[in-house]
């Protein structure tokens, strides 16, 4: 009998939970992988079969890249196992019941992994004086204990994981960051819905940006209005509110250098993901971060290499590997809004598609792109501008016409604070396109007195807003290029009929959505696209819901697959795009 499993999945971590179980009864299995399903195929006897099946229940963790997981009998076996790289990666089901099993060996042993989890530390291990007994399981829970004892008498305490080293906090006041002990405690003090669960949950254990609802309120009197919050990701944690699940729910996470207890050096190279979830799908898109990421195996691109920052993808005849630029290998790189597109482009097959790409940027240039094999690539869209002041931005809408010139007027005498504020603020920066445009907003709106502080806030508003929709803000065009007074002056009018931050902040960034997926729908009357591609470390939070949800609703939308939407992606762009040339 032969076993397909069908998964729509885009990642290269479950099928390790499948091969393993196969391996251990000496069952065949094979896999194969085309664009966003994998199959799996299982060969054995019936009640082989239903063995299996009941062992991976158990064992197989939830995936943010997993959106769906069917099964049916197949005629056809494929008898191949690619090869998986090894990365970090936050404990598996198996491991955790072992270490959670009082019969086990392994019980209470926070350094317990397998072949397919697990973290690496820098050097053999050492503690300096601590007195933690690895090799007796008693001793290994009762320092456990010491630890949560601390922490419930004096509200903090600092300890070294597997992902650094943090002052663990009762008191979130100052907390940027939050570990909730399970999800019954996200599900206490924050709004969190069915894909952020799920993300929670899953074997990458990212970060989400969650709100706070009135419980939190009323628990801790902290008036914030959200938080990045993750459940335990590293067996130190995961036994330590193992200890203290039944009086602390939520602990603040606070970086430091200097730890009391599990003081340890890991490879702090990469930074845990953080995921955005679209409210329509609930499809779960990394925006930034690399940690169960990285490194990555692709298609290979022939014998070239591809950088960008602080990754390489060096490929070969046989794949692609997409890493850390430990060596800091150099090779020809391309404008980033050209290499983004051409990754995810490459990675999705889309080469030979009527596509349309939104490179989007905050420290390089943004283009919207049009890729057809009939005429090319276009660059259909640019973001180039540059002001000196607020003074002259002022003088340009009060010239653009009898508007415009009664609104500056308006604005300086009804709100001579804010006026001020932007005739007096430094607007230089190395910030382009939308976020030198947010940045701007944020200025006359008085968020700060800097374009990179304000933009900021505005994204942080718009992120905390309560509100579903908001104020429309105008995106307008000169032919090929965006001018961005419009959306300058419309901010500056709906502030003076005192909308405010948190709505105003909103309506900015889900105009410029709007916005975008109008573009899509104008140019696909034209001619029939075959999707948008989404990249660029722009796209993160709201923005990237709101596009993602917007455009999704009819069209197929591409980000780069299995990986954050800038950073990564670029460097095997650049390969995709040196081994043309």
């Amino acid at each position: 009998m032969i076993m397909k499993f069908i998964l729509k999945y885009s990642g290269d971590i479950l099928e390790r939970f499948f091969i393993r179980i196969a391996n251990e009864m000496n069952l065949k299995i094979g896999v194969k992988k085309e664009n966003e399903f994998t199959y799996i195929f299982l060969k054995g006897e019936e009640n082989e079969i239903e063995e299996f099946s009941k062992k991976l229940a158990n064992e197989l963790p939830m995936s943010i890249f997993l959106n769906s997981l069917d099964a049916s009998v197949s005629e056809d076996f494929i008898d191949y196992i690619p090869e998986f790289p090894k990365r970090n990666l936050p404990p598996c089901p198996r491991c955790l019941s072992e270490v959670k099993n009082q019969n086990n060996e392994n019980y209470y042993n926070p350094f317990h992994h397998c072949e397919i989890c697990g973290y690496q530390l820098n050097e053999k291990l050492i503690m300096g004086n601590e007195k933690f007994n690895i090799n007796d399981k008693n001793e290994r829970k009762k320092y456990f204990e010491k630890i949560a004892e601390k922490l419930k008498k004096e509200g903090v305490v600092s300890i070294g994981t597997f992902n650094g080293k943090y002052k663990l906090t009762t008191n979130l006041e100052n907390a940027d960051k939050i570990v909730a002990v399970n999800l019954g405690a996200v599900a206490e003090f924050f709004m969190s819905f069915e894909g952020d669960a799920k993300a929670l949950a899953s074997i990458e254990k990212p970060y989400v940006k969650l709100k706070t609802n009135l419980q939190f309120k009323k628990t801790f009197g902290i008036s914030k209005p959200a938080f990045y919050v993750k459940l335990p990701d590293d067996m130190v944690l995961e036994l330590l509110c193992e200890e203290i699940n039944d009086e602390i729910k939520l602990l603040g996470l606070i970086e430091t250098k200097k730890v009391e207890f599990f003081d340890f050096d890991v490879k702090k190279d990469e930074e845990i993901i953080a995921v955005v979830t679209d409210t329509r799908e609930h499809v779960i898109i990394p925006e930034r971060g690399d940690r169960s990421l990285i490194p990555k195996f692709e298609k290979s691109l022939g014998d070239v290499v591809g950088t960008n920052s602080k990754f390489v993808t060096i490929s070969n005849e046989e794949k692609s590997v997409i890493k850390l630029n430990d060596e800091n290998l150099k090779a020809k790189e391309n404008p980033l809004y050209l290499a983004g597109f051409y990754g995810v482009l490459d990675m999705w097959n889309l080469e030979d598609k009527i596509t349309l790409g939104i490179s989007l940027y905050k420290e390089e240039k943004s283009k919207i792109l049009l890729n057809s094999p009939k005429f090319g690539l276009v660059e259909y869209i640019s973001f180039d501008f540059k002001y000196n002041s607020f003074e002259e931005i002022f003088a340009l809408i009060s010239s653009m016409n009898d508007t415009g010139k009664k609104l500056i007027k308006n604005f300086s005498q009804k709100r001579n604070d804010l006026f001020l504020n932007a005739l007096s603020s430094n607007i230089q920066t190395n910030k382009k396109g939308i976020y030198y445009l947010w940045g701007l907003i944020g200025i006359v709106l008085g968020f700060a007195d800097n374009v990179d502080e304000a933009a900021e806030k505005l994204i942080e508003f718009a992120r905390s807003a309560m509100t579903k929709k908001g104020p429309r803000i105008d995106y307008k065009m000169d032919e090929r290029n965006l001018n961005p007074l419009w959306a300058i002056r419309t901010a500056m009018s709906f502030r003076l009929a005192g909308v405010d931050d948190y709505l105003l902040s909103f309506g900015v960034i889900e105009s410029f959505a709007e916005f975008l997926n109008n573009i899509y729908e104008t140019l696909n009357k034209e001619m029939v696209l075959s999707g948008a591609v989404l990249v660029g470390d722009l796209f993160e939070g709201e923005f990237l819901n709101k596009v993602y949800t917007y455009i999704s609703k009819n069209y197929p939308v591409f980000v780069p697959k299995a990986l954050p939407m800038s950073g990564a992606i670029e460097s095997y762009g650049n390969a995709v795009i040196n081994s043309k040339s």
